[in-house]
């Protein structure tokens, strides 16, 4: 019995295998299925969408993605596994809920955000928004290099 294929059916299974097999990129944020996505560090479902960040790490098939609900989940992955190379990080801009660079945007962290692993911690893509959320919300100011060099949660 000869197996006979359809030309459209071999080009459709053709495009899925590639696109299974294609590498993540360090330049477009990865996507994060909310209410279904697990953190990469606590193993929680990623479900609010303003604390979720990820970090592109250089890996044996190029960038992956790895994903996480809170700031305190990708910093204590970051400080626990050295051995990655941290090609670039995203988080979502508190108020429009947008991804933005997490490397050039600043942080508020104030009692009165209440976030996913209790960070405290809400990104901005502009400076003057954050300044001021964290007037109005009692918060300090922060960059993300910062946070890093100060992280010392168990």
């Amino acid at each position: 019995m000869i197996l006979q294929i359809s030309t459209p059916s071999l080009l459709l299974f053709s495009l899925l295998c590639m696109n299974g097999c294609r590498s993540e990129s360090q330049d477009t944020p990865p996507t994060i299925r909310f209410g279904d996505s697990v953190c990469d560090e606590c193993g929680m479902i990623i479900s609010d969408e303003r604390f979720a960040t990820a970090s592109i790490i250089a890996a044996d098939r190029g960038p992956h993605p790895t994903l996480f609900d809170d700031y305190n989940c990708q910093i204590k992955f970051e400080k626990l596994h050295t051995d990655i190379t941290v090609l670039k990080r995203w988080s979502h801009d508190y108020q429009s809920s947008e991804w933005i660079n997490t490397d050039s945007c600043w942080f508020v962290q104030s009692d009165t955000i209440k976030s996913p692993m209790a960070s405290h911690l809400a990104a901005f893509e502009l400076k003057a928004d954050a300044q001021a959320f964290a007037t109005e919300s009692n918060g300090q100011l922060y960059q993300f290099d910062q946070l890093l060099v100060s992280y010392t949660h168990d």
